[in-house]
């Protein structure tokens, strides 16, 4: 049977009303049709939020790995190419089983009209089945409630990462409404991770658990993590008390992975009588998972066209507000060059909220990301930041704007940083072909 909540759900979503039943039905006939791996897999672990989910279900999979079990990983969206979004115990699915996969599911849709993201999610369970393992990771795409990933039935735990306002034209017009559905990931008498919330989100969340009789831990209530200043190490605080003491900085930068970090080690934590872990395991994964294009430096030809060897080019998927908010409090602790932000947008997902959190420690380059396929032109990006009471330099396009920056610089030592897309990002990273 399909899996539906049976909370009340918000007669408007927002802008866009999607029939969710229509949604997991003309799905389920696909998954029946491939005799239903959806329900032949791995113990799930589910993640959804609106920023660190990738981050957090990344190093789950990791913590895992690092104790000798088999995970396997799924995620989206991806940077250059579509294996990247199963991951068979860490490595990439082959060419070859992801075409053979996809043509299993293409044959079995016949009469049935999928969307991308209900197919490839298709194909990745039918992947995952049919290899063998101990854990499966799986990202939320968008929302919860609704979304193609939410159609298991059964997981061993569900983790909730900061969540705020985005994908407003489908999941809702205000933080209730959005906070409704991607709550929506938890079972009843399953464990529940809660990361860092808002005090109105944080409390909708505990009146759903609630309701669900779900096994919740929140942030700062039952597991927390607490940082040193010298070294970037950091302890992990469970029920109370420290439980894992003096961890290595996180591989991945930014203080807000210390926020996804703890999350992901609660999860295991509030698993750990059906898995064995240990200080070695944990300490391992945190020093060594990666996320690319998460704050991640780049070091390839665009880097030349900057002439002082002490500037910096950094890419992340910053994206809406929160994600904005993240990245302009770490440009704020680092060292004292001049910064300059480069972002480029999809269409009509420029917001005010995005660029005000850069006007006072970053002069702004608008682009237009030549990856998107429904990309923003920089002349909109700029006028409508203009209108707004904020001023943004018109880059055109990535090359350009890097160039343009070079001769601001004057020679100084600059950083930049590239955001507002992840296919903008996935530009900077092809910039070497």
């Amino acid at each position: 049977m399909v899996y539906l909540p049976h909370w009340p759900i918000p007669s408007t979503l927002g802008k866009k009303t999607i029939d969710y039943e229509t949604v997991f039905e003309r799905a389920k006939i696909v998954l029946e049709r491939l005799e239903n791996p959806h329900q032949k897999l791995p113990a799930i672990i589910h993640v959804a939020g609106t920023n660190g989910k990738g981050s957090t279900a990344s190093l789950i999979a990791k913590i895992f790995q690092c104790h000798g079990y088999k995970a396997h990983l799924y995620t989206s969206p991806h940077l250059h190419d579509c294996n990247e979004r199963i991951l068979i115990d860490g490595q990439k699915i082959s060419d070859r089983e992801l075409y053979a996969t996809m043509e299993e599911v293409r044959l079995s849709a016949q009469n049935v009209d999928l969307t991308f993201m209900e197919a490839f999610t298709i194909g990745a369970f039918l992947a995952f089945s049919k290899n063998p393992a101990d854990v499966l990771v799986v990202e939320c795409g968008m929302g919860g409630r609704i979304d193609i990933t939410n159609i298991i039935s059964q997981k061993i735990a569900t983790v909730l990462t900061s969540i705020s306002m985005d994908h407003v034209e489908y999941l809702g017009d205000n933080i209730q409404k959005i906070t409704l559905e991607k709550a929506q990931i938890m079972r009843p008498q399953t464990p529940l991770i809660v990361g860092p919330q808002a005090n109105i989100v944080k409390d909708l969340i505990k009146i759903l658990a609630n309701d669900q009789q779900a096994l919740s831990y929140f942030y700062d209530e039952d597991f927390s993590v607490e940082k040193s200043e010298i070294d970037g190490a950091f302890d992990f605080f469970w029920q109370n008390k420290i439980l894992l003491p003096n961890l290595r900085k996180p591989n991945l930068e930014g203080d807000h992975q210390y926020y996804n970090f703890a999350c992901a080690i609660a999860c295991c934590m509030a698993i750990s009588d059906k898995f064995n872990f240990n200080y070695e395991g944990v300490n391992q994964a945190v020093s060594s998972v990666k996320w690319h294009s998460r704050l991640e430096k780049i070091n390839n030809n665009l880097n030349k066209i900057l002439k002082n060897s002490l500037s910096e080019i950094w890419i992340d998927g910053a994206h809406n507000e929160g994600g904005a908010f993240i990245l302009s409090n770490w440009i704020k602790l680092q060292s004292n060059i001049k910064n300059f932000v480069i972002c480029g947008f999809s269409r009509g997902k420029c917001k005010i909220e995005f660029l005000e959190k850069f006007k006072d420690i970053a002069e702004i380059f608008a682009v237009r990301v030549d990856g998107e396929p429904y990309p923003e032109s920089s002349e909109n990006i700029v006028e409508f930041a203009k209108e707004r009471g904020i001023f943004v330099n018109n880059g055109e396009n990535l090359l350009n704007a890097i160039n343009l920056i070079e001769n601001k610089s004057l020679g100084e030592p600059c950083r930049i940083i590239i955001c507002g897309s992840l296919h903008l990002a996935r530009d900077v990273r092809h910039f070497n072909k």
